[in-house]
């Protein structure tokens, strides 16, 4: 059977659980009469034979990523989950924030890269002329010359202006997205240029780059993962302003707010694991090379967590 049978047959169908999909988004199913109910059931089990059917036999054609979507829309109404209980707790810490986490790995990289880049591009821009990072930062006073102020700086309080930089970031980052992701895109880009910029004022000066980078990275990981988990969210929400598919604008904001939202209480606890080492790890009077150690375990512990076991 060809895919165009295949729509032909069952697009009717995939019409009509949109219909319900799209009065779901408005009044949930806990409205619907018990026979429209059993009729929505029935056409979500179907949608999601189909799905798997369409997975199989036409993995690149066009009705398996609208059935994908579809299907996801729908789920998020036909599975209606307890509320409260350490379980539910245990559940999203092992298992649900994950899982929503690699659903958006894409644009997870995509937030990296942009920042990343901006890092760099602000390491190069700043290492030519040091000055240069009062144009970055206008508001930061450094006094006197640059060069000798970044060898005298106090890691701990930049350390800190950084962390609380980053905190915001994460939530504009994410918010922003609804600007068609426009708004997140320069955020990334340019706290990327903070950080680069800092570094690169900092080696320029002759100041201490192995104490920087023990004072930034133990606690840095975890906000850096925030910041690149809340950009990807802030993504998702852009693609499904300017790109919404075969679905109303509406209703793929819904759907991609509905995914990205399942990852904010494990944005916030990263947040907040990050402050915690901040404030009792960091201050520690150990080598910066244990400090650095600990980062890199982090980094390894984070990524084992969220790759698929």
């Amino acid at each position: 059977m060809t895919e165009e049978v295949f729509i032909s047959r069952n697009e009717s169908e995939w019409k009509s659980l949109e219909v319900f999909v799209r009065r779901l988004n408005q009044t949930g199913v806990k409205k619907l009469p018990g026979g429209e109910v059993r009729t929505f059931a029935r056409l979500f089990r179907l949608a999601g034979y189909h799905l798997a059917y369409a997975k199989t036999h036409y993995p690149g054609g066009r009705s398996y990523p609208y059935l994908n979507k579809l299907v996801g829309v729908a789920h998020n109404h036909f599975y209606i989950r307890e509320s409260g209980g350490l379980s539910q707790v245990k559940d999203y810490l092992l298992r649900g924030f994950p899982e929503a986490a690699r659903g958006i790995i894409k644009n997870f990289y995509m937030s990296a890269a942009l920042f990343l880049l901006g890092a760099l591009f602000a390491a190069v821009y700043v290492a030519l002329s040091p000055e240069r990072m009062e144009q970055i930062m206008p508001g930061l006073s450094m006094g006197g010359e640059l060069g000798e102020a970044a060898a005298n700086w106090d890691y701990p309080l930049m350390s800190a202006v950084i962390m609380a930089n980053n905190i915001s970031v994460s939530f504009t980052a994410f918010v922003l997205g609804v600007s068609g992701g426009i708004g997140t895109v320069i955020v990334l880009i340019y706290n990327g240029l903070i950080l680069g910029g800092l570094a690169a004022a900092l080696a320029g000066g002759g100041g201490d780059m192995l104490t920087f980078f023990a004072l930034i990275l133990p606690h840095g990981v975890w906000e850096l993962a925030a910041i690149f988990l809340s950009g990807a969210c802030g993504l998702t929400l852009g693609r499904a302003v300017l790109v919404p598919g075969r679905f109303k604008r509406k209703d793929a904001l819904i759907f991609a707010a509905k995914k990205a939202s399942a990852l904010i209480p494990g944005i916030v606890l990263m947040l907040i694991l990050a402050g915690l080492i901040e404030g009792f790890f960091t201050p520690l009077a150990i080598s910066p090379v244990f400090k650095l150690l600990f980062a890199g375990l982090t980094l390894a512990g984070l990524v084992a967590y969220w790759v698929k076991r």
